[in-house]
């Protein structure tokens, strides 16, 4: 799993639980590292690709177990 001490606001994540298949994952940025847990943290997946403003779009608490570190491509 991944320490939630070594991330920072703007890093790229993939987001990709055990019950997707190899072929299944999401792509996104970390908005909001919360202080209220230390095992989920805010990503922002969904902006029409405009990333460069992801700190305006909605995000989801987001189980660290379930994300990597960088973005996965086809």
């Amino acid at each position: 799993m991944i320490d939630q001490g070594t991330l920072r606001i703007g890093q790229k994540v993939c987001y990709q639980p055990e019950h997707y298949r190899d072929d299944q994952w999401e792509n996104g940025m970390i908005k909001e590292i919360p202080e209220h847990t230390t095992e989920a943290i805010r990503v922002v997946y969904n902006c029409a690709g405009n990333w460069k403003n992801f700190k305006d779009y909605t995000s989801a608490l987001t189980q660290l177990s379930d994300l990597k570190i960088g973005w996965r491509h086809e």
